[in-house]
């Protein structure tokens, strides 16, 4: 009897241990016939949205193209591959677990997912950077800097692939922020916290 995997956002694991698994591959080939260049997926919690970031993530980066019928040759997309299928250099962030119970701690949290997302991006595709491009890159000190970094470094090579970004968890954190619990300093459930945080760039 076939396990369900309950918990796991890993795609891999699914074929690897034959877990069960309702192919929700078809739609991989209908979210390329929109053609939109931001897709958004609003769901509740438990509903599958991390195993679906991972399913874009094995299925159109360039780093698992020799694992393609491993991973995909049973369901449908492996069968009907579209011509995007591996094809491009994956930057994911996860921006789950971030601390936010002070300004300081959400963003020290921010900021090391951001440095976690790109530190991977480097190492996956390490053939496109020199050593002391990986340093100045993740030696910054702010996210921003970390992001322009890299897109420096990216803008003046010569890349034969495009970049595919993924954020899973985008707004956890937000969400935190909003919803923690009221006291005196905090107006609109964790407002004022939530504000210094986002006001630091002009948001509000």
């Amino acid at each position: 009897m076939r396990k369900i995997p309950y918990g796991i956002s890993n795609f891999a694991e699914i074929p690897k241990r034959d877990y069960f698994f309702v192919d929700k591959t078809p739609y991989l080939a209908k979210l390329e016939d929109l053609g939109e260049k931001y897709i958004f997926f609003l769901r509740p919690r438990r509903f599958g949205k991390s195993l679906w970031i991972s399913i874009l993530q094995h299925y159109y980066g360039l780093q698992y193209k020799d694992r393609f019928v491993d991973l995909f040759g049973r369901y449908y997309i492996g069968k009907n591959p579209t011509e995007n299928a591996n094809a491009y250099l994956i930057l994911c962030f996860d921006f789950s677990g971030i601390d936010t119970s002070t300004s300081a701690k959400t963003y020290k949290g921010f900021l090391r997912k951001v440095k976690s997302g790109v530190s991977g991006f480097l190492g996956q595709h390490s053939t496109y950077f020199t050593k002391e491009e990986r340093e100045k890159i993740l030696e910054n000190d702010n996210p921003e800097g970390v992001i322009s970094a890299l897109f420096d470094v990216l803008t003046s090579a010569k890349l034969e692939n495009r970049i595919y970004l993924l954020i899973d968890e985008y707004d956890h954190f937000a969400n935190e922020l909003l919803a923690a619990p009221l006291s005196p300093h905090s107006w609109g459930g964790g407002g004022r916290h939530f504000r210094e945080i986002m006001g630091r760039n002009g948001w509000v």
